[in-house]
């Protein structure tokens, strides 16, 4: 297929029934974890308070980074493999097996190590609660695999389905929780677990009686997910690490309050990423399939329909999140609607990076954006070092949307350079990139 064919039957141009069959599934799961997302936010907001939810982020925040560590981009690589038809499912499901049982016995061990230091100066009960959370990280680590087993064969509705689940048992967890007036830390904590435990379960359950997977053992596989995992790792922990390193920071240098009052924030500037989110999901999953120039072609319209959505919710959310945090969260988090302003810059070019990521991803170069990342994880940790002892929560909102906003331009220029991707190529439809394959 040429260029021309490509971009004739691009979403854009194909009309409603094409943009509905590769995004539509993706964007409805990406509105329901947003709209959860929102829900189990402002339901543990309201439960715990401002400390109490700084608690709850010093205990999770750890650990979910030792699980991103451990990842290895196995996820990525899952969908990638089985997008290209390189190997069997078997063979992809016992190789995710065999290295998802290393992944787990790391994460406990190290979790276990990691969460007595940083919790050194909590209580008693929130230490244990953090031992609790580690014990369950397993969980977590395996409950994506089914996902994205099915997103490699292009199963969207499945793919959104189970990833949909853990956040959907843990907003009915507390929402129980909320009506009764039983909640605590404990109590959300154990059904923020509970909901790794049941994606987990029922994901492994539809793939089990959907594809009948068996046993069979394949080496090569194994190692091909490992090289396109570690080449994809890179671009994950910088990117993670650049948007989580101020939380990881200020849990270990500020008030619990202080932190509650800054995830709020950040959680309500975040929910601007729902689109871009979804269209790099469906950017990588199906221009894994494409030849170049046709999933240039799917960046491009992602690219352009994201930076649409992101101008006007921005616009949106500045003007509106003084009512939304006094309504939503309550008047104890006040203190939260100007990092939220501050952040939102820095969410809109992280939305867009989003799609550029996995566009890297789908043209077969996964690592490439771990240079934009590290280079603005180097600027985020300098950043944070001289502004928080002096300005707290607010230097870190700064710093943070300083740095989302430099990891974009370098990207750009990466783009350009690398996956013979230009601004004007982004920005406008139709227009003929270069053939020189990255």
């Amino acid at each position: 297929m040429t260029t021309t064919e490509a971009i004739q039957k691009s979403p854009l141009t194909a009309g409603k029934s094409t943009f509905l069959k590769h995004y539509g599934p993706t964007v409805v799961g990406q509105c329901v974890l947003l709209v959860v997302g929102i829900l189990t936010g402002v339901l543990a907001a309201r439960i715990l308070g401002p400390v109490g939810r700084g608690e709850y982020a010093a205990i999770t925040i750890w650990p979910l980074a030792i699980v991103g560590v451990l990842a290895l981009g196995i996820n990525q690589a899952i969908a990638f493999t089985l997008g290209r038809r390189l190997f069997t499912v078997s063979e992809v499901a016992t190789a995710v097996t065999t290295i998802g049982f290393v992944q787990c016995c790391l994460s406990i061990m190290i979790g276990l190590v990691v969460i007595h230091f940083v919790l050194a100066t909590y209580s008693r009960a929130t230490q244990h609660l953090g031992l609790i959370f580690v014990l369950s990280t397993p969980a977590l680590i395996l409950s994506g695999n089914p996902a994205n087993i099915f997103q490699g064969l292009q199963h969207r509705l499945r793919f959104n389905l189970i990833r949909v689940i853990a956040a959907s048992t843990y907003c009915v967890g507390l929402l129980g929780l909320y009506r009764t007036h039983r909640g605590g830390l404990t109590s959300v904590i154990l059904f923020l677990t509970l909901g790794y435990v049941v994606a987990f379960m029922v994901g492994s359950a539809m793939v089990w009686h959907i594809l009948r997977p068996r046993w069979q053992w394949n080496s090569s596989a194994i190692r091909r997910l490992i090289h396109f995992g570690s080449r994809a790792q890179a671009t994950n922990l910088t990117s993670y690490f650049n948007q989580r390193v101020d939380q990881l920071l200020l849990s270990l240098f500020v008030p619990p309050k202080d932190l509650g009052l800054y995830v709020v924030a950040v959680t309500l500037s975040t929910t601007v990423s729902v689109f871009p989110q979804a269209a790099g999901i469906v950017t990588f999953a199906r221009g894994s399939s494409l030849q170049s120039d046709d999933a240039r072609a799917t960046i491009g319209y992602s690219f352009r329909a994201s930076l649409i959505w992101l101008l006007l919710c921005c616009s949106v959310l500045y003007w509106l999140c003084p009512f939304l945090i006094r309504r939503a969260f309550g008047s104890a988090f006040e203190g939260s609607i100007l990092p939220c302003r501050i952040l939102l810059p820095g969410a809109l070019m992280t939305g867009l990076n989003q799609v550029l990521y996995n566009g890297a991803s789908a043209l077969g170069r996964p690592g490439l954006p771990s240079c934009a990342e590290g280079v603005c994880m180097t600027v985020t940790a300098a950043g944070l070092y001289l502004l928080v002892p002096r300005y707290g929560y607010l230097g870190a909102a700064v710093v943070s949307s300083v740095a989302y906003t430099l990891s974009f331009m370098l990207m750009l220029g990466l783009a350009q350079k690398q996956l013979s991707l230009s601004l004007w190529d982004l920005l406008i439809e139709g227009h003929t990139p270069a053939k020189r394959e990255p």
